[in-house]
């Protein structure tokens, strides 16, 4: 007989467990073995440079497109929206049907956003390009479990989250120029070249998806969590955080147009900023774990804080500025917001959808009030 210890807890995803614990564990991919950094980063990246193109062109996709001008950021909001919605499916559908199907989930949502965004502005229709981009929302609000698939697999979680996060900066550098070869093949038709793009990206992410997990192990056993309560003090200086950021971010396209930037010039101003959003996670991946989290959470916010005056002086320079501290400051916050939640032990799934799912609500109420802030 089984030794009752060896038995888990039934749960959606493994219900062969509850007709007959001597049967074999069901189809779960998450295997015994920690999955690579390298692999998490590499999948994360391709989900970066999505991000990047669709960051710049969703805002510029909205003015073009939307019927009044009020609604021009509802595409980025919507994309912001997608992600805060996936913050619970994608927690739970890991934990039950492993990290493999979960991310090329994500994947597959963020192809079929970037198809849907290119007819939308083919037939330049504005619900459409909503809809495109709440699915490519999805999928980055998928691919942002990646960092925390890296924390919990690692003992260092701060410099795991970081690891992951570095993967983010070659694809934000290389971006731009990747968008404006896109741009020139099916020129003269503005930003469907970016659209597609974002879906190619979201399809190479796919193909790592599919390569990450290992054997699924033999016996599921039941884990411990953390308390709830010990994501509060994390969630909430995050939550600021991409509040922040997001406001700074979704009034900067037009903005810099307004300042006599061209709109194709706009792509370079947002890859800097999503360059800086992941480049101070290189230096964290090596000594992150020697600074409290708490403290980078902090020094991560007060970044942010300082850039919000800089935005209101509306030139290039300063709103450029701005854009970078924004980045830096969200990157250090997200770090140490994601290693304080795993100081006081794993935490549930719920926590982690809990705490995804406020940071990305926060982001959209940021993103609704860049206009009106900016």
């Amino acid at each position: 007989m089984r030794r009752q210890a060896e038995i888990a807890e039934p749960r959606a995803g493994m219900l062969v467990c509850i007709c007959d614990p001597q049967l074999e564990p069901p189809a779960n991919d998450n295997g015994p073995r920690a999955i690579p950094t390298f692999g998490l980063a590499l999948g994360f990246a391709f989900a970066v440079l999505a991000q990047t193109v669709a960051s710049a062109a969703l805002p510029l996709a909205g003015a073009q497109l939307a019927p009044q001008p009020a609604f021009a950021t509802w595409p980025f909001a919507a994309m912001l929206l997608g992600a805060a919605l996936a913050s619970f499916p994608a927690s739970f559908l890991r934990d039950a049907f492993g990290r493999r199907t979960g991310f090329a989930l994500g994947a597959s949502l963020g192809i079929a956003g970037g198809a849907m965004l290119v007819m939308a502005l083919l037939q330049r229709n504005f619900a459409w390009a909503c809809l495109g981009a709440l699915w490519l929302g999805m999928a980055q609000g998928f691919s942002f479990f990646y960092r925390h698939e890296a924390a919990a697999a690692s003992g260092r979680p701060a410099a795991a989250t970081a690891g992951v996060l570095a993967g983010g900066v070659l694809a934000a550098l290389a971006g731009p120029t990747l968008a404006g070869l896109a741009e020139d093949l099916v020129a003269p038709f503005f930003l469907v070249g970016a659209a597609g793009l974002a879906a190619l990206a979201h399809a190479l992410s796919l193909g790592v998806a599919v390569t990450l997990a290992p054997d699924p192990p033999p016996v599921f056993r039941p884990k411990t969590s953390a308390p709830l309560k010990a994501i509060v003090a994390p969630t909430l200086l995050g939550a600021l955080t991409w509040f922040g950021m997001n406001a700074v971010m979704s009034g900067a396209p037009l903005a810099l147009v307004g300042c006599g930037i061209g709109e194709a010039a706009v792509f370079g101003f947002i890859a800097l900023h999503v360059a800086a959003m992941y480049a101070p996670a290189v230096p964290l991946a090596l000594v992150g774990d020697r600074v409290p989290p708490a403290m980078l959470t902090v020094l991560g916010l007060a970044l942010v804080a300082a850039a919000v005056p800089l935005q209101w002086q509306d030139t290039p320079a300063t709103i450029t500025a701005a854009l970078i501290a924004v980045g830096a400051g969200w990157s250090v916050a997200t770090v140490g917001a994601t290693a304080w939640i795993y100081r006081a032990g794993r935490p549930s799934r719920l926590a982690l959808a809990l705490h995804d799912g406020v940071l990305f609500t926060c982001a959209i109420l940021g993103a609704a009030s860049g206009g009106v802030l900016f």
